[in-house]
């Protein structure tokens, strides 16, 4: 477990236009790029990543490793994703611990925001990819 790391899926991904890359990862160093088994759904101008324990033969849901600054630098990002943590029933957003794969193929535990609320109503990003879809 390296509770430092962070898998970023939408606008937080450096190359989104939103500017949130540069303001909320600012100092993060980048590790790698990876995928996380899920599914991806648009909400509005950001995407909601919903993964599941039994997903091993769900899509690839596209995004990036960080390695953030430390305990402030997760606190401003729990408040952007308006996210406790542990994370509210009301909330968008719940920030847990899951695994990712590195395009290398190494598995690394990191954070994750992954989506809380009924889905039946977003659109499937089938691509998996926000900045792709």
């Amino acid at each position: 477990m390296n509770p430092d790391l962070l898998f970023v899926y939408g606008t937080l991904r450096r190359a989104c236009p939103t500017g949130a890359h540069q303001k909320y990862l600012a100092g993060a160093q980048f590790i790698a790029a990876a995928q996380v088994r899920g599914k991806l759904y648009r909400v509005s101008y950001y995407p909601a990543l919903v993964v599941e324990d039994d997903m091993q033969h769900a899509p690839a849901v596209i995004g990036e490793v960080y390695k953030l600054t430390g305990a402030d630098q997760l606190s401003a990002l729990d408040a952007y994703e308006e996210c406790d943590y542990p994370a509210q029933p009301d909330q968008e957003y719940q920030r847990k611990l899951h695994e990712v794969t590195t395009v290398a193929g190494q598995k690394l535990q990191v954070w994750i925001y992954a989506y809380q609320h009924p889905i039946a109503h977003l659109p499937l990003i089938e691509s998996g990819d926000f900045l792709n879809p």
